[in-house]
């Protein structure tokens, strides 16, 4: 029986591979003409001596193959491999905000990562468009369109060479730059410099007018100052809370640089002829959309192109190519400001100078000033290599590939110094509640009064779900959460308001008209969350990933010296403490919980007790590392943004489930990574569905209860009518009795002036109404 199922299995075989040749990869049958196709196209381009038109149909072709997943598909395939080999021909390299691993340093040295590629039949179809090497997104050429680009290419690789803080360190105007660099920086700190007496004496005076000033200093000394005052705003572990204040006020915002700059970085990114950009883009905006520290990001426009479909006969014509250009594809480019890679590692050096001074002076040592700023300089290297954040994004997608309402924007091309990503729809969820704050408050509501409870839903839940899911399950931590970065795209189906129709979907295609249908008929609701600039990331390691946990699970237990424990791990180096200063810290932290934190169900403010424990470290001199502050800053972000759009929502009970079953169950503790891997690949969904059911049973009944808000308001407007109607009748029955008494009995007038019992009864129960 067993051999006559084998027999059957294997017939049913032979007829599915011949039914169907694409059942061997190696046997496509459409490969050979869209080999052949592609290879008379590239040789008439070449003809024409010609690379714009190659470079834009490469750009569409990687758009299509984003759109429809095979890129995804591809990069999902290069990250299995990454993970399960040490071969670093599979190397999937994150660049983490600590920075404390010295493989986070990116250079420059090896140049440009441009592919080239035979054209041989082996080669699939995305291998044409993207590079074999799966954590690249630069341009592929062939290598006869290597030789017709060969001048830009060396052009590139010698502007992308300057960069290269190595070579230039090395240069004879380095030294003279440097010191240039430093006396413009002591100019522009020279009010802080002058008044620091003053303020070590006047703390009034360091509050209000001091940190102020250094903010200001910070904001106009480029971008490693600007960045670095921002994450300093956040170390409330180590620095006073007036100076994280000061300091929070501190916008990444910085002049656009010109669209000169831009047309030059963009076409020797993409290693075309000067002057040629709109030979490949049928639109570039020439203001930039936004501007940051590092770089300023630009609509565009990529023109629609493509080797004609495939058929036996095929003469192609670049006519017929070019006029596929009217139906381009909208993307978003991210341009970098010049010579910020170089200044960043100058403003560095001279930061870490500073930084052995500090260090040096009694009572400061216990900050490690030149740490951070060592790790902060890493990660901001990895910032403005913009390829960088390409990968991140990447990455971000493939771990949140089987959530439809979360993404990230996806790039089709990547170099440092240009990213060419997919335009995302939305609006940006900190000027949404702002809106509706602006809306309440002519009413003296709040935002969470007006927006509406599906929106408030969607926004809370799914971001407080984002974040657990980075750091329980991915452990790769977008390092800043906060709602500038998160864009939202909702729609309500007619049930909502002037507001929250600006955030509908503008995406005509099927598919997302298909999703839209069922999501109205299932859930009369849809929302989607794009989370944006991911050129900072945590990498969490094992033991940093447990150590949070620890004690975000300990708040839910109302443990406090189990929290401290946990704490007393944030730092690698913990041997700076004495058992003396390690009990008495234990203690603070056990007196502080019994005091403020007892447990779930106990509506804990979770923004209050994690600033209050941050408190605590900074009295008692306690170190944590960069990745775990970064995590700290994430979860007040998603607190305080759950506080503005629904304030009865408790963060710390909703996410019970998942941090008691990390809590209690032992398997999460095990060193077996495997083991480790199928419990979450197990227990997660199962979990998360008990979130859920938290999320429901919380928001039915905040329906219900404005509802019947909704009703005793509705009943008391209705009363309050009929009371103005009754006192409206008495009086008309007062005044008409009074008329009636004036003219046909006038005796029943007091003589004093008094009315009869009937009518001071009646002026009474109208005083009353």
């Amino acid at each position: 029986m067993i051999y006559i199922l084998f027999i059957l299995l294997l017939q049913c075989g032979c007829v599915y591979s011949k039914l169907c040749p694409f059942f061997s990869p190696d046997k496509l049958p459409w490969k050979g003409r869209t080999q052949k196709a592609f290879d008379q196209w590239t040789q008439l381009v070449v003809s024409q001596n010609d690379i714009c038109p190659y470079v834009y149909h490469i750009l569409t072709e990687r758009m299509k193959q984003v759109s429809n997943g095979e890129r995804a598909k591809s990069f999902a395939r290069y990250y299995r491999k990454s993970i399960a080999s040490m071969d670093d021909e599979y190397s999937i390299k994150i660049v983490s905000s600590h920075g404390r691993n010295q493989a986070d340093e990116v250079v420059n040295s090896e140049g440009p990562s441009l592919m080239v590629v035979g054209n041989d039949v082996s080669a699939t179809c995305s291998e044409m468009y993207f590079p074999r090497d799966g954590s690249s997104l630069d341009m592929v050429f062939t290598p006869e369109m290597y030789q017709v680009a060969y001048k830009e290419i060396q052009d590139r690789i010698e502007s992308e060479s300057k960069d290269d803080h190595e070579r230039y360190s090395n240069q004879f105007l380095f030294v003279p730059t440097l010191f240039f660099r430093a006396i413009q920086l002591g100019i522009n700190f020279s009010p802080v410099t002058l008044t620091c007496g003053l303020a070590a004496m006047s703390q009034t005076f360091r509050d209000r007018v001091w940190y102020r000033m250094l903010g200001s200093c910070l904001a106009r000394s480029g971008p490693a100052f600007i960045k670095w005052g921002q994450w300093a705003s956040t170390r409330s572990d180590m620095f006073p809370d007036a100076f994280c204040t000061a300091l929070s006020e501190l916008h990444a915002d910085a002049p656009a640089h010109s669209w000169k700059i831009t047309q030059k970085t963009v076409e020797e990114s993409l290693c075309i002829p000067t002057g040629s950009l709109f030979r490949v883009f049928q639109s570039f905006e020439r203001e930039p959309v936004a501007s940051g520290s590092i770089a300023q990001i630009h609509k565009a426009v990529i023109k629609a192109s493509g080797v004609p479909p495939c058929d036996s006969s095929g003469i192609i014509k670049l006519a017929d190519v070019e006029e596929k250009g009217s139906n381009g594809t909208l993307v978003a480019v991210k341009v970098r400001h010049p010579n910020v890679a170089k200044l960043i590692d100058m403003d560095f050096r001279i930061m870490s100078i500073l930084a052995n001074i500090i260090d040096s002076l009694p009572g400061l040592g216990w900050m490690r000033i030149r740490s951070s700023i060592e790790q902060f300089s890493h990660t901001m290297a990895a910032q403005s290599h913009l390829n960088v954040e390409a990968h991140h994004l990447e990455v971000l997608n493939y771990n949140f590939r089987h959530w439809e309402e979360v993404g990230f924007p996806k790039p089709i091309f990547a170099c440092p110094k240009v990213i060419i990503e997919t335009f995302e729809e939305g609006k940006i969820c900190s000027t949404i509640i702002d809106q509706y704050d602006r809306l309440a408050s002519d009413v003296g509501l709040a935002a969470s009064d007006v927006m509406p409870i599906p929106l408030a839903k969607f926004i809370v839940t799914k971001g407080l779900a984002l974040y657990l899911k980075m750091l329980i399950v991915d452990n790769l931590m977008h390092a800043d959460l906060h709602p500038g970065n998160i864009m939202i795209v909702a729609e309500l189906f007619g049930k909502g308001d002037p507001i929250s129709s600006m955030l509908q979907s503008v995406d005509p295609s099927a598919k997302h008209a298909m999703k839209m249908a069922a999501a109205e008929v299932a859930y009369g609701f849809y929302g989607h969350i794009t989370l944006v600039d991911a050129g900072m990331v945590a990498q969490l390691e094992e033991d940093e990933s447990a150590n949070f946990i620890g004690l975000m699970s300990s708040l839910g237990a109302g443990d406090g010296k189990t929290a401290a424990k946990s704490v007393l791990e944030f730092s690698q180096d913990n041997n700076y403490l004495t058992a003396e200063e390690k009990e008495a810290f234990t203690q603070d932290m056990i007196a502080y919980f019994k005091e403020r934190c007892r447990g779930y169900g106990t509506n804990v403010d979770v923004g209050e007790v994690l600033r209050g424990v941050l408190g605590i470290i900074k009295n008692n001199h306690v170190r944590i590392d960069a990745n775990y502050a970064t995590l700290v800053v994430n979860a007040l972000c998603i607190e305080g943004m759950a506080k503005r759009v629904c304030p009865a929502y408790n963060v710390l009970d909703a996410a019970k489930p998942l941090l008691s079953a990390y809590r209690s169950l032992p398997i999460y503790k095990s060193n077996s990574q495997t083991l480790k891997k199928i419990a979450l690949t197990c227990l997660t969904p199962i979990l998360y569905s008990q979130k859920n059911a938290f999320d429901k049973k919380f928001f039915n009944k905040v329906i219900e209860e404005k509802q019947g808000n909704s009703f005793l308001r509705k009943l008391s407007r209705t009363l309050t009518k009929f009371v103005i109607l009754g006192t409206s009748a008495v009086m008309i029955l007062r005044f008409s009795r009074l008329e009636d008494t004036s003219d046909d009995n006038p005796s029943n007038i007091d003589p004093r002036g008094r009315l009869p019992p009937v009518l001071q009864i009646e002026k009474v129960m109208t005083s009353a109404l």
